[in-house]
């Protein structure tokens, strides 16, 4: 995905994600796709068909699942979530074993937590989610002082890295909150 498509998403998913179950379920079964494919090397066209595969089966997934759709929509943001740590933690190794380890963990937490907290959860997982994906378009910018957003190669560069996201995490968060209707917080609300 090019970082003309990557940071819009982001954007979308990070400020807007908590408003529409559906889109939210669709950028991030896109972005995880894609996100994951990249990391792993993957190419441009098969980054972009592994990204589109994973939309269509977050969709499908959500349209079979529906009576537990918040639940597997924060699996499928969880996804996202847990692809930046991977990156973050050890993703510059391309290592098949902490990916299958780290993302699954991330997915299915943010999906227990979703299906529990219903649309708060929803709002804080599609806002990390979101600035996961605008800092990684950033940092694909490879502009100095920027490369650290994509794959931070030391300490500090993680740190830059977490704290930004934890800002623009919150920030998102909160635009989707005070957006929010009043309805929306009751417990069954299918967004």
């Amino acid at each position: 995905m090019s970082i003309v498509l990557l940071i819009p998403l982001g954007l979308v998913l990070c400020f807007a994600g908590g408003a529409s179950v559906r889109l939210s379920v669709l950028l991030a079964g896109f972005a995880a796709g894609w996100l994951l494919a990249s990391v792993l090397g993957a190419d441009t066209l098969l980054a972009l068909l592994v990204a589109l595969a994973g939309a269509v089966a977050a969709r499908v997934a959500v349209r079979v699942l529906s009576t537990s759709v918040f639940a597997v929509a924060g699996v499928i943001v969880g996804a996202v979530v847990g692809t930046k740590l991977f990156m973050i933690v050890g993703g510059t190794s391309g290592d098949w074993v902490l990916a299958s380890l780290i993302v699954p963990v991330a997915a299915a937490l943010c999906g227990y937590l979703t299906a529990r907290l219903k649309l708060p959860m929803l709002r804080l997982g599609t806002a990390a989610a979101g600035a996961a994906l605008v800092l990684s378009g950033l940092g694909r910018l490879r502009a100095d002082g920027f490369t650290h957003l994509w794959r931070p190669e030391s300490a500090l560069g993680a740190v830059v890295l977490v704290v930004l996201w934890i800002a623009l995490t919150e920030t998102g968060r909160r635009v989707q909150a005070r957006s929010a209707r009043p309805d929306d917080d009751a417990p069954d609300a299918p967004a």
